[in-house]
């Protein structure tokens, strides 16, 4: 590895296409080239001739030009060195490799074909049996799966398979079910609440649950307070109680009719004390819940699931899921997995978006994503994002219908709302585009260019560069900055930034997903409200937590929104929709609200 390392650091100091080429060079300035001395790189290139990388003719004398020739490229040494290393097993060396050494548009078209040969589903035999096994790359890698600071979509999806919680929220029924507890009291004011634990659930490190493990749980997020994105779920709690090992008791401040469906929420997910307590700085990493999955490994390239074969409820069908890191840039040269994802046969073999018909083996669920694009503006920094003229102006420049017809893709309609089903129907809602009004907003305002800075956690956004484009057309300069995901969850990040650009993914759970959007500690939405506003929010918020009748809920969240969207404290931009391809030897594909198909309802039937 280490001499094909030195091999690749020579090869780089060369034009492109030179192999069989003789190229003149003498011994100190590929010293100098390698960072070592010329007796080292006597002994490199020894090695290297040896292996016929290289071929090497030394000229006579010290300094004298010598000829070096190139016999194999970069890209077959890459190629070559990662099928060895996977055909050892060693699926971490080859990952590391690929993102050390190797670049997607280098790389040949036959070994990315071998590269993606070894995703989708495949029978692994395993100690005299078959584990069914799933593995897909992404290029974008997890953040924390730590339930109390889960912030990203695919965090949190990993986070469901991996832990559990109280109770869950069926959203076809739209009824609460039990879970952990199997059954619950609730008093008559609404304020005391009693949760009765099923025996024998076990953590994936085989200790049984406890009250004692959800006290913990429910206690460590109120204690985390802000630092916790979902800390404000505890807000009403006033105290709890552990009434025997299998039963807890807790006691609200006030009536939270949305009390059970925040136990529901995985950032309430159970977890095993000692453990958690012990090793609160690894457990994001490491986690142990008693979820259907257990994280076997999670490094900087891999991530493992297991089955838990002592799993209370029914066990996946899956045995096992790997997850790899692989460079952005492959992204362009291999199947489009990002948020389409393509589920392949036994073969392996792989079908392009599109190739489905009704005789195919290969069907597609496309379905709109339930969240939207949102941009805001940060009104506690100074700047001209502070004026209401600026920020009706980039209103008016973004034309969401051109926008759509002219980067395509799936972006599917102007949003007008969080949710694509609650956009503002009525005479068919159309957004104005307006640069003449817009140029006069910001010349009434005495905008004079200044720049302004724009946040997103993602190199490739063509949405946020189009913005940009636009706002430039009437003056308005805006650079953009792209931060680590692990940055974009920092509230100081946050408020660095003049404005944001995102995509929120909520859940079905329209209540409760925009109150949390109002109410998360690091939500680009609030922490960019002025501390007036934000306290207008909160109050209103305790108010609609103890309204009885989901729809009076429903509509006085709207009214709260349609007050911030007067005032342009945010922007609805777009929905998307997504797309999953799968084969026929594929059972139980169905894509959740985070917009993942669900690991533990997947089955495949038999090769046969």
């Amino acid at each position: 590895m280490q001499l094909l390392t030195h091999f690749l650091e020579l090869r780089a100091g060369f034009e492109h296409g030179v192999e069989h080429e003789p190229q003149p060079i003498t011994l100190d300035e590929l010293a100098d080239r390698m960072y070592c001395s010329t007796r080292n790189v006597k002994i490199l290139l020894k090695k290297m001739s040896e292996l016929d990388w290289i071929s090497w003719k030394p000229g006579r004398g010290r300094g004298n030009v010598s000829e070096l020739t190139f016999l194999v490229t970069a890209e077959d040494m890459i190629s070559k060195q990662a099928m060895a290393l996977a055909g050892r097993g060693d699926y971490k060396g080859t990952i590391e490799l690929i993102h050390q050494l190797g670049r997607g548009e280098a790389l040949q078209d036959s070994f990315i074909d071998w590269l993606f040969s070894f995703f989708g589903y495949r029978a692994v035999e395993h100690e005299e049996r078959y584990k069914d096994t799933l593995r897909f790359p992404v290029y974008k890698w997890l953040v924390t799966l730590d339930p109390a600071h889960s912030f990203f979509a695919f965090d949190c999806h990993l986070i469901n398979q991996i832990f559990d919680t109280l109770i869950v929220y069926n959203h076809q029924t739209m009824v609460v079910e039990p879970h952990l507890a199997h059954y619950w009291e609730i008093s008559e004011d609404g304020l005391h609440y009693t949760f009765y634990l099923r025996k024998g659930v076990l953590f994936h490190h085989g200790r049984e649950m406890t009250a004692h493990d959800v006290y913990y749980s429910i206690s460590r997020l109120k204690e985390l307070g802000l630092s916790a994105c979902q800390g404000w779920m505890t807000e009403s709690i006033e105290n709890m109680t552990v009434l025997n090992r299998s039963a807890i008791a807790i006691e609200l401040k006030q009536p939270n009719e949305l009390f059970l469906q925040q136990l529901s929420h995985s950032s309430m997910a159970i977890l095993p004390e000692d453990i958690c307590r012990d090793n609160e700085g690894i457990f994001g990493r490491m986690p142990i819940g008693t979820g259907p999955f257990r994280l076997e490994r999670n490094d900087d390239y891999i991530c493992k699931l297991r089955a838990f074969d002592s799993y209370f409820g029914v066990r996946p069908h899956l045995d096992q899921v790997e997850i790899w890191l692989l460079p952005q840039d492959l992204s362009e040269v291999g199947p489009s997995w990002d948020m389409v994802q393509v589920l392949c046969d036994h073969t392996n073999s792989r079908k392009p978006v599109g190739a489905v018909g009704k005789d195919s083996e290969w069907h597609q669920i496309e379905q709109s994503i339930l969240g939207c694009s949102l941009l805001t503006f940060n009104r506690n920094k100074k700047g001209p994002q502070q004026h209401p003229h600026f920020r009706k102006a980039v209103d008016l420049i973004i034309g969401r219908e051109r926008m759509i017809e002219e980067l395509g893709g799936f972006r599917e309609a102007p949003a007008s709302s969080f949710l694509p089903t609650m956009d503002r129907k009525g005479n068919a809602f159309v957004y104005r585009t307006d640069f003449e009004e817009a140029k006069r907003l910001l010349a009434e305002m005495g905008y004079s260019g200044e720049p302004l800075s724009m946040y997103i956690y993602s190199n490739i956004n063509e949405d946020a560069v189009w913005i940009c484009e636009q706002c430039a057309k009437v003056g308005i300069s805006i650079e953009l900055t792209t931060r680590s995901k692990s940055d974009m969850m920092r509230l100081d990040t946050i408020l660095e930034a003049d404005l944001i650009f995102y995509h929120i993914c909520l859940e079905s759970e329209y209540d409760l997903h925009i109150i949390q959007t109002l109410k998360q500690s690091n939500s680009y939405v609030r922490a960019h409200l002025n501390h007036e506003r934000m306290a207008w929010v909160d109050a209103e918020i305790d108010q609609i937590l103890g309204i009885p009748s989901r729809e009076a809920r429903i509509c006085r969240l709207n009214d709260m929104i349609e007050v911030l969207q007067e005032e342009k404290s945010f922007l609805f931009v777009l929905h998307r929709s997504q797309q999953t391809t799968y084969h026929d030897s594929i059972k139980g594909v169905c894509i959740n609200d985070l917009g993942w198909v669900d690991f533990r309802k997947i089955w495949f039937t038999p090769n046969v």
